[in-house]
């Protein structure tokens, strides 16, 4: 049952591609105003969490992809940062 290469899948785990692009939609969703903070901040919330989740199986497993689930994580804290400023700055600035 055992393959000749001693188990070592080739293969990223899907986690962390799934990090990557929610993230990049995360980072272009959190410069729409208004309506982007919305939609930004759950796809920034799953790409830190499937980055995190996809980085633990691939090191975990000597899969590749361990680089682009911490760029996923990355790219979803950022896009998590841009949205927070954004509320505090509207919240700090008295509207009227």
């Amino acid at each position: 049952m055992h393959d000749d290469d001693g188990g070592v899948r080739r293969t990223p785990p899907r986690s962390v591609e799934w990090s990557l692009a929610l993230g990049v939609a995360a980072v272009v969703c959190a410069v729409v105003p208004v309506v982007g903070d919305w939609v930004s901040t759950p796809l920034a919330l799953l790409a830190v969490t499937l980055g995190s989740v996809g980085c633990h199986v691939a090191d975990r497993d000597l899969r590749p992809g361990v680089k682009r689930g911490i760029a996923g994580a990355l790219l979803g804290l950022t896009a998590l940062a841009v949205v927070a400023f954004g509320v505090i700055a509207g919240l700090a600035h008295p509207s009227g």
